[in-house]
């Protein structure tokens, strides 16, 4: 017992910084152009959105779906599971994530409307997953090569995930679009914080983004 109170953190990680930062590397190549695509399509159901929130509420679902699947077999099962053994156990919750996205989008978003600051909150996540979180691969000293691509790498899908919770309407809806997401990125915070500090900076702020938005909505009926 006494043996396990001297590990740290880093003990439990068997992979190092620059190791994880090739994965995303690897995957951008793999599944090129999707990775300029994704972003494109998430943009396109944003401005379906704009003119018609119903169609377009269900076009990001769908895309959730496609996501949540996409990340949860390429980049989860085939290249994070490899050097990371608690990723066997994530896979599984991205399917079924990417479950519960497909029946909302086949099914439609509950009825309700939705406030003006909810539009501008998930607008501005959802744009902050797609447009934003690629860049911060620049700010690192890295390359475009091995940016985090919404639809493509988990945090800034689950940030754009966070932003279509703020745009849905029923209680049931945002549970689903809420908790497996922000355990992710706590997760996600955790991992960058024990690899390297300043980089867990940003999964930490989208949390408490999303968090922050979706605790100064007002309820939605069930």
């Amino acid at each position: 017992m006494r043996e396990w109170l001297t590990y740290s953190l880093s003990d439990m990680l068997l992979f190092s910084e620059q190791v994880y930062w090739r994965l995303f590397t690897l995957e951008n190549a793999e599944l090129w152009p999707m990775p300029l695509l994704a972003p494109l399509a998430f943009l396109v159901a944003l401005a379906l959105h704009n003119r018609r929130p119903t169609g377009g509420l269900r076009l990001l679902l769908a895309l959730l779906a496609l996501s949540w699947f996409s990340v949860g077999s390429n980049f989860i099962m085939q290249r994070y599971a490899p050097i990371n053994w608690a990723m066997s156990y994530a896979g599984p919750i991205f399917f079924l994530q990417a479950i519960a996205y497909a029946v909302m989008a086949f099914l439609g978003p509950a009825h309700g409307k939705v406030s003006p600051g909810e539009i501008k909150a998930g607008y501005a996540l959802i744009l902050a997953g797609t447009l934003v979180y690629p860049l911060l691969a620049l700010l690192r000293g890295r390359s475009l090569a091995d940016a985090e691509i919404a639809g493509i790498a988990p945090d800034p899908t689950a940030l754009v995930s966070l932003g279509v919770a703020v745009l849905s309407t029923g209680r049931w809806h945002r549970r689903v679009g809420l908790v497996v997401p922000c355990l992710w990125l706590a997760q996600s915070s955790l991992t960058l914080y024990v690899l390297n500090g300043p980089a867990a900076l940003a999964p930490g702020l989208a949390l408490a983004a999303g968090l922050a938005c979706l605790a100064l909505t007002p309820r939605r009926p069930a």
